[in-house]
């Protein structure tokens, strides 16, 4: 245990089992009783998910002031040619989540703990820059939700409306479904993108396994056919879209139009308080369809603690390629790929 001021600091990994099980109720009580904003992401089931998925490492910075839960930062250790430390990969956010925010001294204080025991090789995903070498290319939207559908659609602009029952007048419709459905349309828009893909077993135990939220599967029908397919995660108040595909021939059938709506739908339903649109690169075509239903832009920023050396050229140049395999070829890397590439 190490002391910071008025603060405990000491890792998950470093405790017995016992108190490893007192630790989490501790944490699971603190996420039911908190003002702050929790994520998806803070759901500390995503820890056993990425670790079972990837074959990752787990740890939790747990702080405590005066003896009593104060906050935490989950942690992914990714081992290869070089262990890096991530919170948290295949998301947009991790980092610090407590009562109250740490000035950014105290924040800072609490990476070189984990920089002592992992090395300076960490990646954390926040809202707030906290290091010196940040990424902040990408930004998430979030939709404060009204306490009804009937009030919420109101407040589109009519085109949008128009959208959306235009989407219903092709004949779409949106159904719960299954990974069966998803994955497909899922491998298909990657493939297009030119970024690799998530394995299907990554899915399986997310939709298996996020015991303490909730994570649905929709799709859209056209006729027999599945046209667009999408993953919701809800937790504690805040919903996120992180995934939503469509075959590009139906896009003029309006089928996002339609699968977003419904999942808006299911949220306030449920009484959310947030939907996240997922995060996307600015000025991209992703974000303008993001803005379109109003809301707010949140800046995310990738906190590196030491230099990185990240060509967006030879990124972009790689996904060219990634977008010229034949698709066996993508179904049997991508996967393997996206250990390392998060």
């Amino acid at each position: 245990m190490t002391a910071l001021g008025d603060l405990d600091v000491f890792f998950f990994s470093d405790c017995d089992e016992s108190l490893c099980s007192i630790i989490l109720d501790d944490i699971f009580y603190f996420l039911s009783t908190t003002d702050s904003l929790v994520t998806t992401c803070h759901n500390p089931d995503i820890l056993d998910i990425l670790c079972e998925s990837f074959g990752y490492t787990k740890d939790i910075l747990i702080v405590k002031r005066n003896n009593k839960f104060e906050g935490f930062i989950p942690l992914i250790i990714v081992s290869g040619i070089r262990t890096r430390v991530v919170s948290m990969p295949h998301f947009s956010y991790g980092g610090y989540l407590g009562n109250k925010d740490l000035p950014t001294n105290q924040h800072i204080d609490l990476i070189e703990i984990i920089k002592q025991k992992y090395g300076e090789n960490v990646l954390i995903r926040d809202f707030k820059k906290i290091s010196n070498f940040t990424l902040t290319e990408k930004v998430a939207h979030f939709l404060k939700l009204e306490d009804s559908s009937g009030k919420q659609f109101s407040n589109f602009s009519s085109k949008l409306r128009s959208q959306i029952r235009k989407a219903t007048k092709n004949g779409l419709l949106v159904e719960q479904s299954s990974l069966e459905d998803f994955y497909p349309i899922y491998i298909n828009n990657m493939h297009r993108l030119g970024s690799p893909q998530l394995s299907k077993t990554f899915f399986r135990n997310l939709l298996e396994n996020y015991s303490h939220g909730e994570a649905v599967v929709f799709s859209v029908k056209y006729g027999e056919k599945h046209i667009g397919s999408s993953i919701l995660l809800i937790f504690k108040g805040f919903s996120e879209v992180t995934w939503a595909s469509t075959y590009k021939d139906f896009n003029h059938l309006a089928p996002n139009m339609i699968l977003y709506w419904k999942m808006i739908e299911y949220c306030i339903e449920r009484k959310i308080r947030i939907f996240s649109f997922g995060r996307a690169s600015k000025e991209s075509g992703s974000l303008r369809f993001k803005k379109q239903w109003g809301g707010d832009e949140i800046q995310l920023v990738w906190n590196y603690f030491k230099p990185q050396n990240v060509r967006i050229e030879k990124v972009k140049f790689l996904s060219v390629i990634w977008r010229l395999l034949p698709r066996f070829i993508v179904k049997i890397f991508g996967p393997i790929f996206t250990k390392f590439v998060y």
